[in-house]
């Protein structure tokens, strides 16, 4: 049961590792001739001139790990395909060469292998054992059961909670090639048997049958480092297993989906890019604006600040305009009173002048006896008249006569003058109380245009102040409006960076720069010419150990090309 199970997995992985990377190739790329001195290769003898083919192969390094992660052996198989027959020469530092698929031995000299192969050959494998014992990877596998460190096989069966860690790193010291390119897939086989899981982060489970595969992903450059943890139950565990292969991110990245994604993501970028510089031209412009916005609301917080102080002025003077028309107003009542007093006196007065032109008048004498006293006044001039006395008494009474008409008519003429004044003061004592009720009108509106002056000098003198510190506001914003420019251009050559770096990151992974890179043979990196590369690293099983058994010995036999390759892993 151990040799068939052992011949299964083994097929498994070989096969697997075949259809993924040997068997990409229809044909072997023509490697550079050359021409060297060989003596018998296999019986046929190799005469100077003969022409030599440079074997390109498919490698498959197989390495027998320890138990605790540490190399125990090297080999590796090289499939070749054979178009023509010919001599082939391939290059590699082995201890010992075996051809896997022919009965013959090549002709080595130092790293240089020289083989006779027939095109009827078809798919040519050999195997060479390599005298140095390192991988581009150092692994490291510890055991703990309850805690306490164990070696792994004196923890077959076993029974309690066992811990195992497993660590991958990158050999600094290695090849790049390998570190930089090649992902690793760890299978770990979980007995469920013997087992039960209780911890297993970052592992992708596959359950078959009664082994519960834990399968872990290492991409290239990185380093990984994972635990399991299970309870136990007469411990036992198949061989860890490790494939180890070439990324092709170009095939991968350039396909379908992922190669459409690529273009739009540059494309993005660069629609990105042009954005950026349009934001940043907009932010120049935004930042010249603002300049233009500070430097207006500097000069409108200027004249608002005249403008405060005008209507702080013109509140003064409305003021002192409301006192004066107040006082004016008064002054007008007054005038007013006054005028119509004056109008009520002169009618009084003129009714008394007039009543005493009309006594006079009627105590005036009428014309006949004013001829009389005339008659008798001419004897005034004969002082020996006996009417001499009468006489200058009719002149006198004359005279008084005279005198009062004189008077009536004064009187006349006084009235008719006072009539007119009587009658003016009267129209201007009503005209003027039009006239005062206007002045008190006025006065009135001048008190409510000075509160309304009053009320927009502390509108003006708040506009002052939050214009004041909105000029403030805004001579921080302009500041810092100004160095968004500069911030945008940061940022603008930030995703040019990126674009660049981008397109050159995914240049170099879809082969974009036209460049194909070259494939490195790890049993001759400076020498041998691969198609392909790949690793297959196998632990021991941790088993109990069985029964030593009887057996009589076998006759040795011819081993097929699977049974040599099943015996790297015994």
């Amino acid at each position: 049961m151990r040799t068939r199970s052992r011949i299964m997995i083994v097929t498994a992985v070989i096969m697997v590792f075949i259809m993924l990377a040997g068997l990409k190739s229809s044909g072997i790329r023509d490697g550079s001739d050359l021409t060297i001195n060989a003596a018998g290769v296999s019986g046929n003898a190799a005469v100077a001139g003969d022409i030599i083919e440079t074997i390109s192969k498919d490698e498959t390094v197989y390495a027998l790990l320890n138990e605790d992660g540490s190399v125990r052996s090297i080999y590796v198989v090289n499939h070749v395909k054979v178009p023509r027959d010919g001599l082939y020469v391939d290059f590699g530092d082995y201890e010992k060469i075996e051809s896997l698929t022919e009965d013959i031995r090549p002709q080595v000299e130092g790293d240089r292998i020289l083989w006779d192969l027939k095109a009827s050959y078809g798919d040519f494998f050999y195997q060479g054992k390599l005298r140095g014992g390192e991988l581009p990877w150092t692994f490291r596998i510890q055991y703990y059961l309850d805690g306490n460190r164990i070696e792994a096989g004196d923890l077959a069966g076993r029974s309690g909670r066992v811990e195992m860690e497993l660590l991958a790193i990158p050999d600094e010291s290695a090849q790049p090639y390998f570190r930089e390119r090649f992902a690793m897939q760890i299978q770990v086989p979980v007995n469920l048997n013997r087992m039960t899981i209780v911890s297993a982060e970052g592992a992708t489970q596959v359950i078959a049958g009664q082994t519960n595969t834990l399968t872990y992903t290492v991409l290239p450059g990185a380093s990984a480092s994972f635990r399991i943890v299970v309870d136990a139950h007469g411990f036992e565990m198949d061989s860890i297993n490790i494939g180890i292969s070439a990324v092709d991110f170009g095939n991968t990245l350039s396909a379908g989906i992922f190669g459409q994604g690529i273009e739009d993501l540059s494309q993005g970028l660069e629609d990105w890019v042009k954005g950026a510089e349009s934001f940043r031209n907009g932010l120049v412009e935004l930042s010249n604006g603002t300049g233009k916005l500070s430097s207006g609301l500097h000069e409108l917080s200027s004249g608002s600040t005249e403008l405060s102080k005008g209507l702080e002025g013109l509140a003064q003077g409305m003021r002192q305009l409301d006192a004066s028309l107040e006082s004016l107003s008064g002054g007008s009542g007054s005038i007013r009173d006054g005028l119509s007093e004056m109008a009520l006196s002169g009618e009084s007065i003129l009714a008394g002048y007039q009543q005493l032109a009309q006594g006079i008048q009627a105590d005036l004498p009428g014309e006949a006896e004013k001829a009389q006293l005339r008659m008798l006044a001419q004897y005034a001039a004969a002082p020996d008249s006996p009417y001499a006395q009468a006489g200058r008494l009719a002149q006198s009474l004359l005279d008084q006569i005279a005198g009062m008409e004189q008077l009536y008519q004064n009187l006349t003429a006084l009235n008719a003058g006072l009539s007119q004044y009587t009658e003016g003061v009267s129209k201007l004592s009503e005209e003027y109380k039009g006239l005062d009720q206007g002045v008190s009108t006025l006065s009135q509106a001048s008190r409510q245009l000075q509160q309304g002056v009053s009320g927009l000098e502390e509108g003006a003198r708040q506009l002052s102040g939050g214009l004041s510190a909105l000029v403030t506001g805004m001579d921080r914003m302009n500041e810092n409006v100004k160095s968004l420019p500069g911030h945008a251009q940061e940022l603008l050559d930030g995703g040019l960076a990126i674009k660049q770096g981008i397109d050159t990151a995914l240049s170099g992974l879809t082969g974009r720069n036209g460049k194909e890179e070259k494939v490195l043979s790890f049993a001759s990196p400076d020498k041998g010419v691969a198609h392909s590369v790949q690793f297959v690293l196998r632990t021991p099983a941790v088993k109990v150990p069985e029964k030593e058994k009887d057996s009589t010995p076998e006759t040795a036999a011819k081993k097929s090309f699977w049974e040599k390759l099943i015996a790297l892993f015994s």
